[in-house]
């Protein structure tokens, strides 16, 4: 895992794009994602730039820019390609030599056998460039799922790239621009979906995409990956899914536990985790190490299910507790984020992989499962919405809505005042928009109060794009299928992924994501949606699988989630730094908000008359995000290790 950078003059050939010292500040930006090594490699018109975070051949034989002798191509790669040994061993069959045990080597000489087909051949997570002196050319990838970034800005003569945007605006300051249809998308859904960034003239390859940047010709960006859905929808029983799931899943493991530095695994104690760490031990582990946060609130705390798992697979297990003052790392978070992220539990995600990197360098998570099996509350909201919409409209309108503010407000963790809000509002729209709607993070009700008019018409109908991914969906995909569907091709790549690669490689710490391997992808989209949910119990195959060997009070508990206390800390301990940025000056600068409502809101929430503990949160991120990344009125603020070694200069120009 690694933070590469550059850029690639497609109308002149002969001029150098940066000087050195620029050249090597705007690699060091990404120190923290790669503090073993760096390197810069110039040329007229092209320059490659890597920070390295050794995982495999630890060796300076996997020094990046790589080249080839031959061929001349050039590399500068981040992620893991875990069906490497394979793809080595083919290269070597067709006259290939390797001068090290790095899958950024087989990338390349992959790319000089197969060409652009390449891509097609790899399992992993990954983002690179790969420059082509002969085609004159930098081709630029991401992996199909969109587990790791790649940032890119088009000048008409030129395209910069890299793993960050700070890396960019280290260079071009003057991209330090807000992106305000953006910032609509952040202020509905908690993040800014693809290929959009918050910033003017930043944008960002969408899972999947590639761009061929060719001298004298336009780019061509191009859609590579498709869902490994299957032809049709083949029924089969619960014995075969199991076994379809668990020999998918342990195959994953048992490539993902590959590496040269110490791996362990983030645990909840919820299903997705825990069949990691059942597989880490199937699949023949010595020493398991697992990593838990938690906190003070009884009712947030699911550390005590995590030790059930740990004790039954006897694994080295620590633990980090969260406490209220945890705000006190917001401005750290929003500067290793750059993109306006709102998703509270990007604070525990933060400080654990903190608490990680001291004893691993590589983290198993459990992302995608529950895109993939069914997991969150919203699909039974959306096997219920229909009958809601069938009640006549006065009684929904004048009863049923009504009646969810004389519910007393609370501060538990999925308290009924706040899932029943959610509901009525959401299942008023006809599906497929209702599930989108699911994903509001400031309800309908409250934007046409809070936002200006000007700032609404500018933010359009964000729900519109998170349905329209089904246009690239099967016909025949059920309707749970559906939702699911858009789930991991929107809210995974662009919210929950973005929110993992940040929060962890701001520590050096590599997450890989066994869920979303390409066979188990494959088996979860092969396995019937009837196997995956029933009624409000979903992930019924992992569940069966899981219970061969774990408790029922533990594979059949109510889904948790990994969520901080934000109602309980938004009435009390944080009350202060809201004030402190949820400002008049704040709402008058950016033209966004009424003063009055944003106020309210504030008063409301201390005083527990009403929870509007997410939207307070959004903006607070959002005032944070300005003032380090717009207004200049905050330095950002990231981790540089005092270890990190220096990047070279590799070749003179």
């Amino acid at each position: 895992m690694c933070g590469i950078a550059g850029v690639f003059d497609y109308t002149n050939r002969n001029a150098l794009p940066l000087d050195r010292d620029r050249a090597l500040a705007m690699v060091d930006t990404l120190i923290h994602r790669g503090p073993d090594d760096g390197g810069v490699w110039m040329a007229p018109g092209i320059l490659l730039g890597h920070r390295r975070l050794s995982i495999l051949d630890v060796s300076h034989d996997g020094h990046q820019p790589m080249f080839d002798a031959k061929s001349g191509c050039g590399i500068v790669y981040n992620g893991e390609v875990y069906n490497h040994r394979e793809l080595r061993d083919e290269l070597r069959s067709l006259g290939h030599c390797f001068s090290s045990a790095t899958d950024t080597e087989v990338i390349l000489r992959g790319y000089v056998e197969w060409g652009r087909d390449v891509v097609l051949r790899l399992n992993g997570m990954f983002a690179w460039a790969i420059y082509d002196p002969s085609q004159q050319s930098l081709w630029l990838v991401r992996d199909g799922v969109g587990i790791k970034p790649l940032f890119v800005h088009d000048d008409g003569s030129r395209v910069w790239f890299a793993s960050e945007i700070k890396a960019l605006l280290k260079v071009l300051p003057n991209l330090a621009k807000v992106d305000r249809e953006g910032i609509g998308r952040f202020l509905a859904f908690g993040y800014t979906p693809s290929p959009r960034t918050g910033f003017q003239g930043i944008s960002q390859l969408k899972p999947g995409e590639s761009w061929m940047v060719k001298r004298g010709i336009s780019i061509d960006r191009t859609t590579w990956f498709r869902m490994p859905y299957p032809q049709s929808q083949r029924a089969c029983s619960m014995p075969v899914a199991v076994d379809r799931l668990e020999s998918a899943f342990d195959a994953a493991i048992a490539q993902q536990l590959v590496s040269d530095v110490p791996v362990g695994a983030m645990l909840s104690g919820g299903l997705d985790s825990s069949a990691i760490v059942r597989s880490m031990r199937r699949k023949g582990a010595k020493q398991i190490e697992t990593f838990s946060a938690g906190f003070a609130e009884a009712s947030f705390d699911e550390r005590g299910y995590a030790r059930q798992v740990a004790n039954r697979y006897a694994t080295q297990h620590q633990e980090v507790t969260l406490a209220s003052d945890s705000h006190a790392w917001i401005y750290k978070l929003v500067s290793h984020a750059e993109e306006p992220l709102a998703d509270n539990s990007a604070i525990p995600l933060y400080l654990l992989s903190e608490f990680m990197r001291k004893s691993v360098t590589v983290a198993l998570n459990g992302d995608g499962a529950d895109e993939l099996l069914a997991g969150y509350d919203t699909y039974r909201a959306s096997q219920l919405a229909p009958y809601y919409r069938r009640c006549p409209r006065w009684l929904r309108q004048y009863v049923l809505k009504p009646m969810v503010q004389f519910l007393p407000n609370s501060v538990a963790k999925y308290n009924t005042k706040m899932m029943l809000g959610r509901f009525f509002s959401g299942a008023e729209h006809s599906a497929p928009r209702d599930h989108a709607m699911w994903r509001s993070m400031i309800s309908l009700e409250l934007r046409t109060h809070l936002f200006r008019s000007e700032f609404l018409k500018q933010a359009g109908d964000p729900w519109l794009e998170y349905v329209a991914v089904l246009d690239n969906a099967p016909e025949h995909l059920t309707p749970l299928e559906q939702q699911l569907h858009m789930d991991f091709c929107f809210h995974l790549p662009n919210g929950l992924l973005v929110k993992s690669d940040r929060m962890s490689m701001a520590h050096g710490l590599e997450v890989r994501v066994p869920w979303l391997d390409t066979k188990t992808i494959e088996a979860c989209l092969s396995i019937p949606p009837s196997l995956k949910r029933r009624g409000k119990n979903g992930k019924c195959v992992l569940k069966e699988m899981l219970s061969q060997d774990l408790p029922r009070d533990l594979t059949h508990r109510r889904k948790a989630g990994f969520l901080v206390p934000l109602e309980s800390w938004m009435q009390n301990s944080w009350q202060p730094l809201l004030r402190l940025h949820l400002t008049e000056q704040f709402a008058e600068e950016t033209g966004f908000f009424h003063w009055p409502v944003l106020s309210r809101m504030m008063d409301e929430q201390r005083l527990g008359k009403a929870d509007h503990a997410y939207a307070l949160y959004a903006l607070l991120i959002l005032s944070v995000w300005w003032e380090t990344w717009i207004s200049g009125k905050r330095p950002t603020d990231f981790n540089r290790p005092t270890t990190a070694k220096a990047t070279s200069w590799d070749t003179p120009v």
